[in-house]
């Protein structure tokens, strides 16, 4: 059987964490002490989050494979540094789980979760770890960035233009293919966009920072719960509304699975459903005043950049579909509602 001891030396052989002589300057105390010790340096803010990674509730032991588990679990909070503008730089792991997953599984996730760490270049500084009967993580992200530029999601005023990244519905597609085919679907769709999006997000992490850099957004979220339910949250946070058009959704589309002939992904209902209410993009949503429109690019670092809609003075958050004109519900996930 595996101790508290083993297992956080197995996280720590696996992931970036700086121990002992590999300390840089900047964190004296890391893992192996009660506490980190990390010094800021003048003129930087830190930008602190965290987020829960739970068996059972946003992922699938039977479906999921260890080493996305622990992609996806530092990359989730890691958005929400994105969401700001801030340059991730630290992260904190609490860890339970069953003693059968202190193992091999165990392994598997801190390889997935060095994978994120390096990709996005933070250092595990700390955090616990216990047993339970289920596997769930709590990851908290530092990041840090000027003390005038991080953005918010409440500066947002109207008029100003909506923005989203990437492609929407991805992720919520390649859930889709889990969970309608299990395990299998890693084998026959192995190169399926929809797959690499639900279980290896990329957060923007370069375009949060340059848009805080050259304050070109007003307001700004990543979007974790769904496109209705996070803008809902960025207008209700701007005091303002806002009208979004359907025709200019960024859609996810797979030619791999088309390839397949794999038709449901492209039907256009399910299209637009997975749109506005898919969870887990990760993609940044923000918004944009009239007179810095000319300086946002079409394209970020090969990440398309889509103007959807604009902010409105009612509280009201409209979508028109083929020139009509409903309210959008808030349909995106919610912990607490009934899915």
């Amino acid at each position: 059987m595996s101790s508290e001891a083993d297992i956080i030396a197995r996280l720590a052989r696996e992931v970036p964490s700086r121990i002992g002589a590999r300390h840089p300057a900047d964190v004296p105390r890391g893992i192996g002490d009660d506490a980190a010790v990390v010094r800021a340096r003048p003129g930087r803010d830190w930008v602190v989050s965290t987020d829960a990674f739970i068996e059972g509730r946003h992922f699938l032991s039977r479906i999921h494979p260890a080493d996305a588990v622990g992609f996806k679990a530092l990359a989730r909070a890691t958005s929400d540094l994105a969401a700001m503008g801030a340059r991730p730089r630290y992260f904190l792991l609490t860890l339970a789980l069953p003693v059968r997953k202190a193992g091999a599984w165990l392994d598997e996730f801190a390889r997935g979760m060095s994978r994120a760490a390096r990709r996005f270049r933070m250092h595990l500084i700390g955090g616990d770890v216990s047993r339970d009967e289920h596997m769930h993580a709590a990851v908290t992200v530092i990041g840090e960035a000027p003390r005038t530029g991080v953005l918010t999601r409440s500066g947002g005023n109207p008029g100003d233009a909506v923005f989203v990244t990437g492609r929407l519905g991805a992720a919520q597609a390649g859930l889709d293919l889990l969970q309608r085919e299990g395990a299998r679907a890693l084998t026959r769709h192995a190169g399926s966009y929809f797959l690499v999006r639900h279980l290896r997000p990329e957060p923007r992490l370069a375009l949060g920072t340059w848009l805080a850099a050259n304050r070109l957004a007003s307001a700004a979220m990543d979007i974790s719960d769904g496109l209705s339910t996070d803008l809902a949250r960025l207008c209700a946070a701007s005091r303002a509304g806002a009208v979004i058009h359907a025709a200019s959704l960024p859609f996810a589309l797979d030619d791999h699975l088309r390839a397949r002939r794999s038709e449901s992904p492209y039907q256009s209902a399910a299209r637009l459903r997975r749109a506005l209410h898919g969870g887990e993009d990760y993609e940044l949503l923000f918004t944009v005043p009239r007179r810095n429109l000319s300086r946002v690019p079409a394209r970020f670092r090969g990440v398309p950049i889509t103007r959807i809609g604009e902010l409105t003075a009612r509280g009201t958050i409209l979508l028109v579909t083929d020139g009509r004109t409903r309210k959008l519900r808030a349909l995106g996930w919610d912990h607490f509602a009934r899915h």
